[in-house]
């Protein structure tokens, strides 16, 4: 990575220099002015310039104003000593301007405010996933796009602050194009409000979304965006609808109207939320604190949801008036009685110093970038799985038993409900139907007659199955069955069983290899005990909200150390995040 340094005071550029080469930064350039570094940047690119604002001859304002002008823009993070409010406005100055990263280091800064910057840059380059595009497509090709299935949905989760349990998502809507790949909105929708396609993409985003939630989860929660000529005709009846032909719950869906919209409703639209509202679909206020909002006429409409907005939260953690604007949503959103939730979470110190704060729900980069259904299906299991080992272990044996022949399964499943260490048996008819159970129930045994198996086919399918649920697998042979071999995939949780002369003989054999309480779900209990003493205390105040500093005050320790106790915490437990560590404890 490439960087500039622009300071006037050499000393300062110095020691910045000094600091970055200490963390192993060695490509920097220094510019003594404004000028200087003009020149600079026409000879080369550089990838992040750190600007003092107070110079002489050539100001950091001037300099910054004329460097958004070139074709590359790099990331800026802002040198001074000035007062808050001037680096404040410089810095949103920057951002309109259009520079891709923008950060703020005050002078004197330390070299762990150096990395932290540095560091909140690289996790910033990371997201950017997905391709730019420098002109907007013409009418024809989003034309095309819709006839021919292009427009389709990204989901970006939605994760409850307080246990770390997915909760939601929020359907983004995303287009192919043969030439430019997956893109953003910023590059069609525009057009689509030009050629009067907002009703065709409204509907088009929303039965995708309903049909694909429906089929992964009776529980996820679905957001959809919504805008008010959308609003100008009766939509009701056909919501409705698509929600009872997808066989899916009205109290799941909100939709979504940003905050400069919200106030700008007619009769129809009023109509059309209220009647909304009253079949149980939630309305949220989205991008709340860029609009103009009214507060005489927030609590007059049926809003159930505030969607914090994420320009607030970008430098929440070192930024007094976003923390204050912030709190002042959360309480506005609070004693109104609608639920909050805070988008563009994209770092721990962000999620933690909300989760403090009570924000009900988060949404972000930090806890997840938007996903294709494939990747959110994954992801939701796996953010379930410990809820649903948990949920075993409190309520009995979660059975399913795979069998094609009804006869045979309905009565092997009333023997089994019989056990008192079974609290539940669910039948699968086809390894399609038992995917969809192991993905919908707390499955922590799994039964299968070996006459489904003589597929080849279903044998490596089963496979699959082995790899969705965390319990015992057993497979049922008849007594003149010859020995059967089993995939070395499956040997590992799988036990073969020879069918009884009695089917309570077979009962008693199947739930005497299952030995759930004494193998599975030890595990997270096991994880616990390999914690040390220091980290387990490290662990449970992460949990509790305290950051770096916190903890490092409470323990007499460097923030260093606790760095390292945090590194050595996660991997034990096998999470990645603070999130995790909540979902963790929260189940534990």
């Amino acid at each position: 990575m490439r960087i500039l340094i622009v300071e006037d005071e050499r000393i300062q550029s110095t020691s910045l220099k000094l600091k970055l080469a200490s963390l192993n930064y060695c490509d920097v350039h220094v510019a003594d002015n404004g000028e200087e570094a003009l020149t600079l940047c026409t000879k080369q690119q550089f990838s992040l310039i750190f600007c003092d604002i107070h110079m002489p001859e050539m100001d950091g304002i001037s300099l910054l104003t004329q460097l958004s002008e070139q074709p590359h823009r790099p990331a800026i993070v802002i040198l001074s000593a000035v007062e808050d409010a001037v680096l404040e406005l410089t810095k949103n100055m920057c951002s309109l301007a259009g520079f891709p990263y923008v950060d703020v280091l005050k002078k004197p800064f330390s070299i762990e405010s150096l990395y932290n910057v540095i560091n909140h840059y690289a996790s910033s380059k990371q997201r950017t996933v997905e391709p730019s595009i420098q002109h907007l497509l013409r009418c024809e090709e989003v034309e095309v796009a819709f006839e021919t299935d292009q427009i389709f949905n990204y989901y970006q989760p939605q994760y409850d602050f307080a246990t770390g349990a997915m909760v939601g998502v929020e359907a983004l809507v995303r287009l192919k194009h043969p030439e430019h790949g997956v893109l953003a909105p910023a590059s069609f929708l525009s057009v689509i409000e030009q050629c009067q396609w907002m009703d065709r993409l409204f509907w088009r985003v929303l039965e995708k979304a309903i049909s694909a939630i429906s089929s992964m989860s009776d529980g996820l929660k679905l957001s959809v965006n919504i805008s008010q000529s959308n609003l100008q005709q009766p939509i009701c009846d056909r919501v409705m609808a698509l929600c009872q032909q997808y066989d899916f719950d009205p109290h799941r869906l909100t939709l979504e109207l940003t905050e400069d919209q919200v106030y700008n409703g007619n009769t129809v639209s009023l109509a059309n939320l209220a009647r909304l509202r009253m079949h149980g679909v939630g309305l949220s206020i989205d991008d709340f604190g860029t609009g103009y909002a009214s507060l005489s006429q927030l609590g007059k409409l049926p809003f159930n949801e505030l969607k914090i907005d994420k320009g607030f939260v970008f430098d929440l953690v070192t930024n007094y008036k976003h923390q204050q604007l912030t709190k002042m949503c959360l309480m506005l959103a609070q004693s109104l009685g609608l639920h909050c939730v805070v988008e563009g979470v994209e770092d721990e110190e962000s999620w933690q110093y909300l989760r403090t704060l009570g924000v009900d729900t988060c949404q972000g980069y930090y806890s997840s970038p938007p996903l294709t259904i494939a990747e959110l299906s994954e992801q939701y299991a796996k953010n379930q799985s410990r809820s649903l080992s948990q949920e075993s272990i409190e309520g009995g044996i979660c059975a399913l038993v795979i069998d094609e022949c009804s006869v045979s399964s309905s009565a092997l499943t009333k023997q089994l409900q019989r056990a008192s260490s079974v609290a539940q048996v669910l039948i699968a008819r086809n390894l399609d139907q038992a995917v969809k159970t192991l993905r919908d129930y707390p499955v922590n045994l799994v039964v299968v007659d070996i006459k489904f198996m003589s597929d080849a086919t279903n044998y490596t399918l089963l496979t699959d199955i082995d790899q969705r649920f965390s319990g015992r697998m057993i497979l049922l042979t008849e007594q003149s069955n010859p020995d059967i071999v089993l995939l070395p995939e499956l040997t590992a949780r799988s036990t073969i069983l020879s069918k009884g002369s009695a089917l309570f003989d077979t009962v008693q054999e199947i739930l005497a290899h299952s030995k759930l309480e004494k193998t599975d779900f030890s595990a997270q209990q096991n994880k616990l005990d390999q914690l040390s003493e220091r980290e387990l205390a490290v662990a449970q105040m992460l949990f509790k909200g305290l950051g770096n500093k916190q903890i490092a005050n409470h323990l007499d320790i460097n923030q260093k150390t606790v760095s390292t106790y945090k590194t050595r915490v996660q991997t034990k437990l096998g999470i990645k995040s603070a999130m995790e560590l909540v979902r963790f404890f929260t189940l534990d």
